[in-house]
């Protein structure tokens, strides 16, 4: 009969070949050039982080273009005329970074280069951009969050596993996330928000005429309007309920579904959500 003290001296054997046979195969790749290894540790690598700033001249409306494979982007105002681009790059050897002007286009890409396994942190790009006030904005990344503020003009932003957030905007914005909330506040527009796992927070008002939807499958959805809103609703929820805080000429009211207008309905707002409920204010 096996005893305890052997079968617990087994198991020791068994992980200790398991853990010399990995080593060994790990190994092999990274002679074979199949695997490399990034530490991403305190700097004494050479892995600091490398900050870049770019000033490019623009005439009126430029468009910024971003596009970030890993990390956040931040677009602010400042002065006419005028786009700077910072950059915080985190593991800069592993990091295609570029920043260019097109036309009246500013372009900026980053996008991570070489295979392999990163310990501790990972390839990233940080980028700040300051835009003139009339600006038309698109920016893409994932992991990171997206934060809009002060423009006039049209947007598209999209990130994954983060939040999104535009402040102070006037314009077409087209808003979409995965796994993160959805802030817009102090806005006026026509706005379609997307997320799978997030609330949607709006307070603002929408333009006459204009076509809005929002939609997330878990979270709630709330709206504030700050004027006197001539919109159309159409709100609809599977686990929660839908409700108007302000006087509504409904058409249909149940616990989940609302239908109705404000005012003459000249815009319309649709919303969505699976799980959470919706409350307009």
């Amino acid at each position: 009969m096996r005893t305890a003290h052997h079968i617990a001296r087994t198991s020791i054997t068994d992980r200790s070949r398991i853990t010399v046979i990995s080593a060994i195969a790990l190994a092999g790749l990274l002679l074979s050039g199949c695997v490399s290894i990034t530490t991403g540790g305190d700097g004494s690598d050479g892995a600091e982080d490398e900050y870049q700033k770019h000033t490019f001249q623009v005439s009126e409306n430029p468009t910024v273009d971003i596009t970030v494979f890993n990390g956040s982007i931040e677009i602010v105002v400042g002065d006419d005329g005028v786009v700077d681009v910072e950059a915080k790059l985190t593991i800069p050897g592993r990091v295609s970074y570029s920043a260019a002007v097109d036309g009246n286009t500013i372009v900026v890409i980053a996008k991570k280069t070489g295979t392999g396994i990163t310990f501790g942190r990972s390839p990233r790009a940080e980028i700040k951009v300051i835009v003139p006030k009339h600006s038309t904005i698109k920016a893409r990344t994932s992991n990171g969050a997206v934060d809009v503020t002060g423009v006039n003009g049209p947007g598209d932003l999209e990130t994954s596993n983060d939040r999104i957030t535009v402040s102070g905007v006037v314009g077409r914005y087209n808003v979409d996330t995965t796994n993160g909330p959805i802030v817009m506040s102090d806005v006026e527009g026509q706005f379609r928000a997307h997320t799978s796992n997030g609330e949607i927070d709006f307070s603002g008002s929408l333009t006459d005429g204009g076509d809005n939807s929002f939609t997330t499958s878990n979270g709630g959805i709330d709206v504030t309007f700050t004027d006197e809103p001539d919109v159309a609703i159409d709100a609809r929820t599977s686990n929660g309920t839908a409700k108007s805080d302000r006087p509504i000429l409904a058409t249909t009211t149940e616990k989940t579904r609302l239908v109705g207008k404000y005012g003459t309905g000249s815009a319309t707002l649709e919303l969505r959500t699976s799980n959470g409920s919706i409350i307009i204010r």
